[in-house]
């Protein structure tokens, strides 16, 4: 029996700093009724940016002993409260994903963690949110909006996770000088570590509009900006290296989150023909949110990340990279 390669998680790391605005954690129970607890806890860095981190663990452990992730996160659920000092430095990025209304997969970034320590007053108190985690080059592009170069780049990639899969991820990288490497030195299929802050802020603007008569009507405009924005990274590992990952076991990996991709949707389908609208999701939750149709591609040979969507001419040895 030989022993099939798997894929190795990468370094995937998120340190949270601040203070707690909201906790939004409920026990609750599975279908097949096993005992849960979940939920968010929302963590304020600055006055314009607030982030959300998940939680959730099964009670029970196999050995039918309470889960220790459990009881931790009980104790905040119970005795954290809104502007306790708190610090996170074993947290991770996942996608939070699910078929819409519409059949199409909705997809957003997603930071996990169940473990969330507080802030001793001894103890220094730096509020940032930042990331470090590796990933798999698809593509670097110069930004453009409404048809002009912001003069940023977008790095996308695939970040390998538990299990064997793979997630996709976006960075904005707008520093000039390393704007400038990123486009030279970053190609498809290489590995490459990121480091950077994470941004998710509300932007307010308010502007009054003359009337006929009376006091002008206020007009206001609430903007969300949510970016992993890189402020330094490696440079591209020699295919040698022991720490890159391997394109084949990616490409693998793509393949097989596009066929759960489509079996969510055959599932949701099927659902709304027998008169459920509910929603469902699996595993971790993961798929591709730069292709607009890359859930239906299914298990043709697909560059998931290539521009027009056609198929490309590949074997089974070769790579879309």
């Amino acid at each position: 029996m030989t022993n099939e390669k798997q894929l190795k998680e990468a370094e995937n790391k998120v340190h949270i700093e601040g203070t707690i605005a909201e906790v939004k954690i409920e026990e609750d129970k599975l279908p097949d009724g096993r005992e849960i607890i979940k939920g968010d806890i929302d963590i304020q860095v600055d006055e314009d940016s607030i982030h959300t981190v998940s939680m959730f663990s099964m009670k029970y452990k196999q050995d039918k002993t309470i889960n220790g992730i459990y009881k931790g996160i009980l104790t905040i659920k119970n005795e954290y409260k809104s502007g306790d000092k708190v610090r996170i430095t074993q947290g991770s990025v996942r996608l939070n994903e699910y078929i819409g209304q519409d059949g199409t997969l909705k997809s957003y970034p997603q930071i996990n963690s169940n473990f969330v320590n507080r802030v001793k007053d001894t103890d220094v108190f730096e509020p940032k949110a930042t990331f470090a985690f590796e990933m798999v080059v698809a593509n670097v592009k110069e930004e453009i909006k409404n048809d002009e170069e912001t003069g940023r780049a977008i790095v996308k990639g695939y970040i390998p996770i538990y299990g064997g899969e793979v997630i996709p991820f976006e960075t904005v990288v707008a520093d000039p000088n390393a704007v400038n490497y990123v486009t030279s030195n970053y190609e498809k299929g290489q590995t490459v570590s990121l480091h950077g802050d994470i941004v998710n802020q509300t932007i307010v603007t308010r502007k009054e509009i003359e009337v006929g008569f009376g006091d002008p009507q206020e007009k206001i405009d609430r903007k969300t900006i949510r970016e992993y924005v890189v402020k330094g990274g490696s440079a591209p590992y020699e295919e040698d290296d022991k720490n890159a990952f391997d394109p084949q076991l990616v490409v693998k990996a793509v393949k097989a989150r596009e066929a759960k991709i489509e079996a969510m949707k055959e599932k949701k389908k099927a659902k709304e023909n027998s008169g459920s609208t509910k929603g469902n999701g699996f595993g971790s939750k993961s798929d591709d949110p730069f292709a607009e149709d890359n859930a239906t591609k299914k298990s043709k040979n697909i560059d998931p990340f290539s521009d027009d969507g056609k198929p490309i001419d590949i074997s089974d040895d070769d790579l879309p990279f």
